[in-house]
This record gives C-alpha cells, structure tokens and sequence, in this order.
C-alpha cells in the first residue's frame, strides 16, 4: 500500500518507525513510501494495522499528515 506524508522532511523519520513497528517501508516518491506488512494474514488486516502505526506516529508529529492512499490495495 501507499502512504501519503504532508512533510517530506518527516519522511526518513516515519519510514524508520514504521520499520521498527515490522514494516516493510520503502521511499517512492518525495512525498510517498511503499509500506507491507509481512505476515498479516490479510490486505485488509494490514491496512487497519498501517493506519494504527500512522495514527501514533502523528500524534508525535502534530502537523504533519500521514495516511494511506485510496485505491491502492493491489499497487506494488
């Protein structure tokens, strides 16, 4: 799945959190990492855990949004 971050200076620091948290997260844009989940059983399981991830981490970041996008359940 794809996840949006407002701050692009903010990436490497959520990229790194969410790889503490088990993910697999890689850059793909300025603005944008490719985050998995391996070993959640399900695309959906994933998703709600990646939102969970991205909840706690803005929480810390206040200002700063981050979200998965829309529509790309199936992106690589």
């Amino acid at each position: 799945m794809n996840v949006y971050i407002s701050d692009p200076d903010q990436i490497l620091n959520l990229q790194q959190f969410l790889r503490q948290a088990g993910c697999v997260a890689e850059r793909r844009r300025s603005h944008e990492l490719v985050v998995h989940l391996p070993g959640a059983p399900s695309e959906a399981q994933a998703r709600r855990e990646v939102n969970v991830y991205l909840a706690s981490w803005q929480a810390r970041h206040r200002g700063v949004e981050a979200y998965v996008l829309d529509g790309d359940e199936n992106a690589s």
